[in-house]
């Protein structure tokens, strides 16, 4: 007698388990965008990433999360920045390192038509600018996606006339090789 109990309650315990399961279903927040830009004399990477994916990536960035929308980080806390991800961010052009040097960190509100409004880490970025050989720039970025595997990364390059067209995508399997940037279809040559 006892015994139907216990089936009762796995039963119960299974149709709880599973049933509700595909009730709970929800939207990933948007991936990492990058824009490159080629400016007269340096090299410009616009990053740009949500904050809650952030935080489950590197838990010391939840101090961000009480700053207002709008206003430059703190120094302390842009250090904070820097320091993941320069763990996680490499640009090399013909196989030469590209120091990077951040100029602005802020937190941004954006909206996506699936998850509604959320906050947004967009990090601008300057390299001096050395020739640039069309294929030569190699983009090593996994930040995020290092633990939030379902997180992938567009990016995008910045035209002349505006235009930012997408030249690579690519998720955390893929970042570990690093992505070669198509710059030929951008007309830098």
């Amino acid at each position: 007698m006892i015994w139907r109990c216990y089936i009762r309650a796995g039963l119960l315990a299974y149709a709880l388990f599973f049933g509700g399961a595909g009730s709970v279903l929800a939207h990933a927040l948007p991936g990492s965008a990058l824009l490159i830009r080629q400016d007269e004399s340096e090299l410009r990477l616009t990053i740009q990433f949500p904050l809650e994916d952030a935080i489950i990536a590197e838990p010391e960035l939840a101090v961000l999360e009480g700053m207002k929308a709008d206003e430059p980080l703190s120094n302390r806390m842009e250090d904070r920045l820097v320091s993941y991800l320069h763990h996680h961010l490499s640009l090399t052009a013909g196989g030469a390192s590209l120091p990077l040097t951040l100029y602005d960190a802020r937190i941004q509100t954006a909206y996506h038509d699936h998850v509604g409004h959320f906050l947004q880490i967009v990090t601008q970025w300057r390299a001096a600018s050395i020739e640039i050989e069309p294929n030569s720039l190699v983009l090593k970025y996994d930040a995020v996606m290092h633990e939030v595997r379902n997180h992938r990364a567009t990016v995008r390059f910045l035209m002349q006339n505006r235009e930012a067209r997408q030249i690579a995508e690519f998720g955390f399997f893929d970042a570990e090789k690093g992505i070669p940037l198509e710059l030929r279809a951008t007309g830098l040559e």
